[in-house]
């Protein structure tokens, strides 16, 4: 399980971990040999992992894949961000099940009754 504890400038994550009674009693063993602290050790260990799989080719690839694919999001978003200011909005789809009209009767359609509705202003 991993808590941030203190404040951002200094922060440390505690982690906790469980280990069986044998590789205990070996970390207990090399950190008194060493005259170091089992959490002295245990930064020592964790920083040998993580420079080992700096060099893991398996790992490298699969690192570049994934920030190909980050970057390939960011320009998506990126694109999508700019069109929205820039280009114009393109039409609506075309329903099926609507027939569709021809120019005449649409022009029909659209234009506004004349005519006085309710009462006015000026009565």
């Amino acid at each position: 399980m991993s808590t941030p504890e203190g404040s951002s400038s200094s922060r440390e994550i505690t982690l906790a971990i469980k280990l069986d009674p044998a590789r205990h009693a070996q970390l207990t063993w090399i950190a008194e040999l060493r005259g170091t602290s089992l959490k002295a050790e245990s930064f020592k260990a964790v920083d040998a992992y993580i420079e080992a799989a700096k060099r893991d080719p398996e790992l490298i690839a699969k690192a570049t894949a994934a920030r190909e694919e980050i970057e390939r999001q960011a320009r998506e978003r990126q694109e999508a961000i700019a069109n929205l200011f820039t280009a114009p909005t393109p039409p609506p789809p075309v329903q099926e099940d609507e027939p569709e009209s021809s120019e005449g009767e649409a022009a029909k359609g659209t234009r506004r009754p004349s005519g006085r509705r309710g009462p006015q202003a000026s009565e």
